[in-house]
Order: structure tokens, then sequence, then C-alpha cells
């Protein structure tokens, strides 16, 4: 991970003689005075690596600053929530948390602190540093452990509140289209999701069969630590989404990249390349393998998953809204991310291939759950 670290980005400045204050309080085995890099990654909470004068790293995630269009986004303190209660009582794979601070005059937001995992991230989903033998070993992983993660009883592990239980599709499709329209009325005059009103009318035409996990919202092959030499995770990052919701969501998520098309030439941006129409010997994986073992894992029978369309369509949504929502702060100078004016101009392509979906599913398809 140390290869997705750089200088502090202006405008990103923490005042780093509060932050030693707080943490000689907090944690009394650091060894001052603390250095800091920012990571490259992150397009929504800027994410420090803090490093002691003995040689120790942390994480230090925290809410960017500014006026946000959004009151439940950013949510810092749910994330150390969640990895707090996933670290202290299941095998999920996780960082350990060590403080969490709510008061925003140490670093002008509230913030926590997490474990510096050393190992490999691996950003582009072709897996170009992989052997095209191995590359089906790694995305089985994948599944393997998103499966252990919605299997996780939330009541015993204290997650209860943590969301509501049912009603998950409807309430995040209803959320979703609020902020989308606040976030288009930030970027400007080109700031609408192509075709909104079609798929909003769409998505109150059809439902998916409801479940209630553990979710953590933005499942994918990059917010995943690999062990430096094993195809095993170490640690799932980014939980800044996570809820108790439909686990459909996550496996939409963690397989979008199967409707991307290749990009043989990397000449995209890495993270958002695809495997749709991969030619033979890349080693990309299928769906049906994908979504087989995930059923598998789960003691499910499959074929089918019932409301795999639906989830599809909805996945793509929202990571619309995702984009169209970093396009926002850069139009408001609050982007956290070296690359994220690139991202922000993909949420148009991402609504185009939501609403192929629908079209190719047909005006007359069968409504209420059979997608």
């Amino acid at each position: 991970m140390s290869s997705l670290v750089g200088e502090v980005r202006d405008g990103h400045e923490l005042d780093i003689g509060r932050l030693e204050a707080f943490l000689a309080k907090s944690m009394p085995g650091l060894t001052l005075p603390l250095s800091l890099k920012q990571f490259s990654v992150g397009q929504s909470n800027p994410t420090y690596l803090v490093s002691d004068s003995g040689g120790q790293k942390f994480v230090l995630r925290k809410k960017p600053g500014g006026q946000l269009l959004s009151k439940t986004a950013h949510a810092v303190e749910r994330e150390f929530r969640v990895l707090q209660a996933l670290g202290q009582y299941t095998q999920v794979p996780v960082p350990r948390v060590y403080a969490l601070c709510e008061d925003s005059s140490v670093v002008g937001t509230p913030f926590y602190l997490m474990e510096f995992l050393e190992g490999r991230v691996l950003p582009d989903v072709r897996l170009p540093e992989i052997s095209a033998s191995e590359r089906c070993k790694y995305w089985m992983a994948l599944v393997d452990v998103l499966a252990l993660l919605h299997k996780v009883d939330y009541r015993r592990v204290g997650l209860e509140g943590f969301g509501r239980d049912g009603g998950y599709y409807k309430r995040q499709v209803q959320s979703l289209a609020r902020i989308s329209d606040a976030q288009a009325a930030a970027i400007g005059p080109n700031g609408k999701l192509p075709r909104i009103e079609l798929l909003r009318q769409w998505f109150a035409d059809h439902e998916c069969p409801d479940e209630t996990t553990v979710v953590h919202g933005d499942f994918k092959m990059d917010n995943v630590v690999w062990h430096p030499t094993e195809i095993r995770i170490i640690g799932i990052l980014d939980w800044e989404l996570s809820t108790l919701g439909n686990p459909r969501s996550d496996l939409a998520n963690m397989l979008q990249p199967l409707l991307i098309s290749f990009d043989a030439d990397n000449s995209g941006i890495a993270v958002f390349s695809g495997l749709k129409n991969a030619p033979l010997g890349e080693g990309a994986p299928s769906e049906e393998m994908l979504l087989g073992r995930y059923c598998h894992a789960m003691g499910r029978e499959y074929p089918p998953l019932p409301g795999w369309e639906y989830a599809k369509v909805f996945g793509l949504f929202r990571n619309a809204v995702i984009q169209q929502g970093i396009a926002a702060r850069v139009a408001k100078g609050q982007a956290s991310s070296s690359f994220a004016h690139l991202v922000g101009k993909m949420f148009p392509s991402t609504m185009d291939m939501a609403m192929n979906i629908v079209d190719g599913l047909g005006v007359d398809v069968l409504r209420r759950s059979k997608l």
C-alpha cells in the first residue's frame, strides 16, 4: 500500500500539533513527533498515512472539510463502529481501529485512526500483475470473503440499529434520487443524470426480494488488501457506505466490472477498467462462475438468483450518483483525490449502462421480483 502514498495535497493539510496532542492522550505508545503523507485513493474521505518517530504506521480517515451536500455521507463514525464490531466478534478480515475523535477542533472534522496493513492493493480488475492462471483464484477469494461478511449475525455483534431491517432498495433509491438532485444543482446545467426520470419510474414498478445482512456498501477488488505473497485477503477497506441492507447490492458492485468493456491497452483509468469481452487467456471469470461460488458459500441454490437484474441496475445507478457526487465536489473545490476530475466525468456513461440493461429487459418484463 505504500506505493499509493504521496505528499499531502494543497488544501488537505492538518494541524499536526493538535493531532499529536490528541494522540498522545489516546495512544500513549506513540513516539512523537509524527509525520504525515496522503493516500492517492479515497474519493470521499481524505485518508492519511501517519508515522511516528519509532517507525509505527497508522491510517487516519477524516470527513472532508467545507459544507457537505449530504448529511449521511462521509460518516467516519459509522466506519469506526462497524470495523470495531467486526474486528472484535468475527473472522471477517478488517484493520484494527484504535481511536475515534469527534472533536472537529483537532483536525477540522471528525476522524479515526486504524491499523496500517502492509500488503497488496490491486486497483486494476484485469489483474495484470497476476498470472492468467491465478486470476480466477483471486476472484474466488474475493467472493468467499464477501460471503463471510454476509453470513455475520448483525444482532450478535452489536450492529442492531446500524440500519433498518428490510426495505433497503426502496429507501436507497429515494435517498439517492434526492442526493442526485442536489448534486446536479451544484454541478450546473450538465449535472443531471441522463434519463433519471425513466429509471426512477422503473424502480417504482419493480421490486427485489428482501433480505437483510451487514453490507459493505462499496465492496470491490481495489477495496481489499491482499497478503504480500498469498492469495488471501488481510483487510477490507473503505466502510463509509456500510449499513444493514440487501446483500445483492454488494455482490452486484463487486461484479460490475463484468459489465464494463475490457481495455486491452490500459488507456483508461485502471480502477475503472472492465472485464466484459476479455480475450481468452486473460483469466477473466464469468458471472455464472462467481454467482455460483457466492451462492454455494451462502448455502443457497443457484441458478437462479432472484432479483439479480434489479441489483445490477441499481448498482450502476448508485455508482453514477457517486461519480456525480465527485463531480459536485470538484465543482465546489472539495475533491479529495488527485484524479477526481476524471472520475467525475464518468457518471453519464455509467447511467447509460444502467439504462441499457433496463432497455434490454423490455417494457413488459415481469414485474414485482422476477428480475
